[in-house]
C-alpha cells in the first residue's frame, strides 16, 4: 500500500483533494476529522479554541505522533486491501515518520497566501474557522508549532493554489497520477527520526 499525505497551511485549499480523489476512485482520511471527532467526543464546542486545544491534548498525552497513530490504525482496519490511501492533513514531521515507518509516504504540500487563505476560511463558514484576523493568526502560529511548517518544505511535491481552482485542481490530479503510476519509486521514503 502506498500512502499519499496532503500538507498545508489552513485554506490553502487541502480539501480539493476529496475531488481529485474522487476523479481517481482513491479512498481518503482526514486527520482533522479525527481532531474534530475526538473534540465532540470530549463534550467540547466545535470552534478554533477547543478544537485548537484538543489537538494540543492529543499530542500531550499520545505524543507528538497522537493523529498519525489513528489514522494509520483506521487505515489499517477499514482499507488494508487497497493500493492507494490519501490522508489529508499531516501537520508535523513526528506524523510524516510514523506513517513512513509503517508505509511508503510521498508528500504534497498545497500552498496559498495568508490573505487568500484567511479569505477563504472566512467565507467557508465551518464551525471552527476564525471569523477574524486576529484567530486566523493565532491559528496560524499553533500550526506552526505543531511543525506543519517543516512538513510544507520537506515535502516531494508543491501545488499552487492561489487563483484558478480548476486548474489547482488540475494541477493537484496530473502530480498523484505521476506519483501512483511511478509508486515503487517511492517504496524507501526518508525518515527524519526527530528526537
Amino acid at each position: 500500500m502506498l500512502l499519499i499525505g496532503i500538507t498545508g497551511m489552513p485554506g490553502a485549499g487541502k480539501s480539493g483533494v476529496y475531488e481529485v480523489a474522487k476523479r481517481l476512485n482513491i479512498p481518503i482520511i482526514s486527520m482533522g476529522d479525527i481532531v474534530r471527532y475526538e473534540t465532540k467526543k470530549r463534550g467540547l464546542e466545535l470552534n478554533p479554541k477547543n478544537v485548537g486545544e484538543t489537538a494540543i491534548w492529543l499530542r500531550e498525552k499520545y505524543g507528538d505522533e497522537a493523529i498519525a497513530v489513528a489514522c494509520l490504525k483506521y487505515i489499517n482496519e477499514n482499507l488494508k486491501d487497497k493500493d492507494v490511501v490519501i490522508i489529508e492533513g499531516i501537520r508535523s514531521l513526528y506524523e510524516v515518520d510514523y506513517f513512513r515507518k509503517h508505509k511508503p509516504l510521498v508528500l504534497i504540500a498545497i500552498h496559498a497566501s495568508p490573505r487568500t487563505r484567511f479569505e477563504r476560511l472566512r467565507s467557508r463558514g465551518r464551525e471552527d474557522d476564525p471569523k477574524d484576523l486576529r484567530v486566523f493568526i493565532e491559528r496560524d502560529l499553533r500550526e506552526l508549532k505543531f511543525g506543519i511548517g517543516e512538513s510544507i518544505a520537506l515535502a516531494d511535491f508543491m501545488v499552487v493554489n492561489e487563483n484558478d481552482y480548476d486548474k489547482f485542481l488540475n494541477n493537484l490530479e496530473e502530480v498523484i497520477k505521476e506519483i501512483i503510476n511511478n509508486k515503487d519509486k517511492y517504496k524507501n521514503q526518508i525518515i527524519y527520526n526527530i528526537p
